[in-house]
């Protein structure tokens, strides 16, 4: 099997915003979240874009056949270039899961890997109430980062919704919600331990997609 779509899978606090950077970084792929792609649809002012703009000004949802049509027409683009797409925040639902083997004409079925970072419920929790998120640019830190400021020159604050109850109701919603999406790739489905160091985790996800041949770069190198 080529692969050519890897749905990035996990808890909140799993490290998949982690992972997503370092395969970005280090295998040159597509890296995708839903807001991203809401985001570059409003940004570039799009006929899709405008339909976004309208129903989040609104204060409405945008709905799946919405958020469906704009990560087909970013995965046509992207593949058409020859690139490996993760999406990440996508498929949330076992209908948009549904929807994405469906995609070009139902030939992307065959070409899509799930990868689930799975992480403890105790340690998610841990992670999640001593997580810091930057205001400038949204990247996150946890306890073993050991900093004070983004790399970007962003002050580091506490999210509201990271205390230990939020964080516990937060992981019960994932459970009911999104957990299905993983039963639902059934054997497509591949684990990775989540516990540790990011680099012990992605010496996990490296050997997992060497066995799906899909290369690092010869130049890369991940960070300390």
């Amino acid at each position: 099997m080529t692969v050519s779509v890897i749905v990035l899978l996990g808890a909140p606090g799993a490290g998949k915003g982690t992972v997503a950077g370092r395969l970005k970084d280090g295998y040159g792929v597509r890296h995708f979240s839903t807001g991203n792609l809401l985001r570059n649809e409003i940004q570039r002012e799009s006929e899709i874009g405008l339909k976004v703009k309208n129903i989040v000004g609104s204060g409405g949802l945008v709905d799946d056949a919405l958020v469906n049509e704009i990560v087909e027409q970013n995965l046509q683009e992207s593949l058409a270039g020859g690139s490996v797409v993760v999406l990440d925040g996508y498929p949330r639902t076992v209908p948009q899961a549904e929807a994405l083997d469906l995609m070009m004409a139902g030939g992307l079925r065959e070409r899509i890997v799930a990868l689930e970072i799975d992480v403890a419920p105790e340690e998610l929790v841990a992670r999640l109430s001593a997580r810091l998120v930057c205001v400038k640019c949204g990247d996150t830190y946890g306890a073993a980062d050991k900093v004070e400021v983004c790399r970007c020159g962003g002050q580091l604050v506490k999210r509201k919704d990271d205390d230990s109850v939020t964080v516990a109701r937060r992981l019960e919603k994932y459970e009911a919600e999104t957990r299905p999406v993983a039963d639902y790739y059934g054997a497509r489905l591949r684990k990775v331990a989540g516990e540790g160091a990011p680099e012990e985790v992605m010496k996990r996800v490296e050997a997992l997609l060497l066995d799906l041949k899909i290369e690092k770069r010869g130049d890369c190198q991940w960070p300390a």
